[in-house]
């Protein structure tokens, strides 16, 4: 009659195969994560490039950007000098 192997012994080598699959999972959920913020960042960019090159042929577009973008604008000078790149003729009002 064969052997079994003592339950303990199973038990253990089961334990061991569940933190490796754990960790399998984590490790793929991570790179699901960072593709999708990846993804994010791509659309955002396009998504810039579209309004910045359509910005000076659309007046409509040029009224959100002057209402809503100051409020995410931070007070470096950077910013403030983004904002004179976008629209060279507002020196006087900066947001």
């Amino acid at each position: 009659m064969p052997k079994r192997r003592p339950l303990d012994v199973h038990i253990n080598e089961l334990a061991e195969k569940k933190k490796q699959i754990e960790a399998q999972i984590s490790a793929l959920d991570a790179r699901r994560r960072l593709t999708q913020k990846k993804d994010e960042d791509r659309i955002k960019w396009l998504l810039g490039n579209l309004v910045f090159d359509r910005l000076s042929a659309e007046p409509a577009l040029q009224s959100i950007v002057r209402r809503d973008l100051p409020e995410r604008l931070t007070q470096r000078d950077r910013d403030r000098g983004l904002w004179q790149t976008l629209f060279p003729e507002a020196k006087e009002t900066q947001p």
